[in-house]
């Protein structure tokens, strides 16, 4: 019997959810894992074992093909060759928002780019306002990253007490925030630029482009050229996980069916299934049902679900053992107080909510958007506080910002974990101590203004 129009509309409103679910129990649980390696890795900084702690990251790692060799520390391989898969991630949940998600119109995705936009202007402009001048001065792109992992993470644990339209800004907000931090590490951390090289990455780019239009659906393919497009950009002085954007973009984000019209065929092939009542041809029928189910996932959501929980649970909380360990035997609170961690924690802990908040705000006073269903402005607060836990992109940005190992990039990290727990504390407690029933409240009073 074939269903209700109505009845399949309201299983379709179900199904653009799910991606953003299956995201965050991924990410919900790959925070728990980095919150564990980054423990793990400041006991391990400051324990007796510390010498042994460096010494591992720093174990050179030669990959040789005849006369090519690429020799790097342990750290390195990590931060420039795991971590493209970590920025493959990002790219294809920049992709699948714009195309089908919370960004997929211009209203939909005016809120979260306004809330991203203030919320990385206000910390730079914060942390160049004390660190302008000085050898911290570099550092001013940390502040401006949101750690989408953590931050949902937290909204996790609040449960029904946040709408799923904060989860959904939050997002959006955190996906934009990480397309500006791609943009400001392709713009201002790259080193010399070897126009060959980069040559040769735009020649591979082109590759991946004329698959997407050519309609070529195997994911396998855009990561195989994505292979030589690393090693192009590696070459050529632009950061090589960018990599990982591209071919992210690159990825077809619609499935090759309709969904309409695969269900009305699966529909008429039940229907046929039940008239000839159980025989030989129940698997055919079921693997015909498969097939069509198949057909609905395009080549982005099939990689997409394949690599996140490698990324979540593997990559990203080995990416923060390496990188989280901050000696902090013998040091002295005075340490909070130098430019670059005084800079990084004023950017997130204050700049964050001030530039999330103010932009909203402002948008909400001058008319041109509204915020999500069941979204008042406490809840409001409590992501913009959310926002300023940095931590696995501001750590990225402070290794290509300083030396590694240095005094001023052992500043910045240690602002990073302090700013990032005090940001995630406050949120957490601004969101848990907001009433459940306020959100109904907020949305009468804000849609007035609109109806009139």
């Amino acid at each position: 019997m074939t269903r209700p129009r109505h009845e399949r509309s309201s299983t379709l409103n179900l199904d653009l959810f799910r991606p953003l679910v299956s995201f965050v129990r991924h990410e919900t649980f790959g925070s728990v894992l980095l919150i564990l390696a980054s423990a793990v890795a400041l006991i391990w900084a400051n324990s007796a074992a510390r010498d042994g702690y460096v010494r591992l990251w720093e174990t050179p790692i030669a990959v040789a093909v005849g006369p090519w060799e690429i020799r790097e520390s342990l750290l390195h391989w990590i931060n420039d060759l795991a971590m493209a898969f970590f920025f493959l991630l990002v790219g294809m949940e920049i992709k699948r928002e714009l195309v089908s998600g919370e960004l997929d119109t211009p209203s939909k995705a005016l809120l979260p780019v306004l809330a991203a936009v203030g919320g990385m202007l206000i910390p730079a402009a914060l942390y160049l306002a004390v660190a302008s001048g000085g050898e911290a001065a570099p550092g001013w792109g940390i502040p401006m990253a949101t750690d989408i992992a953590f931050a949902l993470g937290v909204l996790r644990l609040l449960g029904k007490r946040v709408p799923i339209g904060l989860f959904a800004f939050l997002a959006g907000l955190a996906i934009i925030d990480d397309l500006g931090a791609i943009l400001v590490i392709a713009i201002f951390y790259s080193s010399t630029i070897s126009w060959p090289a980069l040559g040769a990455a735009a020649a591979f780019t082109l590759v991946l482009a004329a698959f997407n239009a050519a309609g070529v659906r195997r994911p396998g393919l855009y990561v195989l050229v994505g292979l030589p497009l690393w090693l192009a950009l590696f070459a050529s002085g632009i950061h090589a996980t960018i990599a990982g954007v591209i071919v992210g973009f690159c990825l077809p984000a619609r499935g090759s069916s309709r969904r309409e019209e695969l269900l009305d065929d699966a529909e008429r092939l039940v229907a046929i299934a039940r008239k000839e009542g159980p025989g030989d041809d129940d698997e055919a029928a079921v693997a015909a049902l498969r097939a069509m189910a198949a057909r609905l996932d395009s080549p982005l959501q099939v990689l997409e679900h394949a690599i996140n929980p490698y990324v979540s649970y593997f990559v990203i909380p080995l990416f923060a053992l390496a990188n989280a360990g901050v000696t902090l035997v013998g040091a002295s609170p005075a340490l909070l107080l130098e430019h670059a961690a005084l800079g990084v924690i004023l950017g997130l802990v204050v700049g964050k909510p001030i530039g999330i908040v103010g932009a909203t705000w402002l948008a909400l006073r001058l008319r041109i958007t509204r915020l999500p269903t069941g979204v008042t402005r406490r809840h409001l607060v409590g992501a913009g506080l959310l926002g300023g836990i940095g931590f696995t992109m501001s750590l990225f940005v402070a290794g290509l910002a300083f030396q590694e190992g240095s005094p001023i990039h052992t500043q910045a990290k240690v602002g990073i974990l302090t700013a990032s727990i005090i940001a995630g504390a406050i949120g957490y407690l601004t969101l848990r101590t907001t009433k459940v029933q306020a959100a109904a409240e907020g949305e009468g009073r804000r849609e007035a203004p609109h109806a009139a």
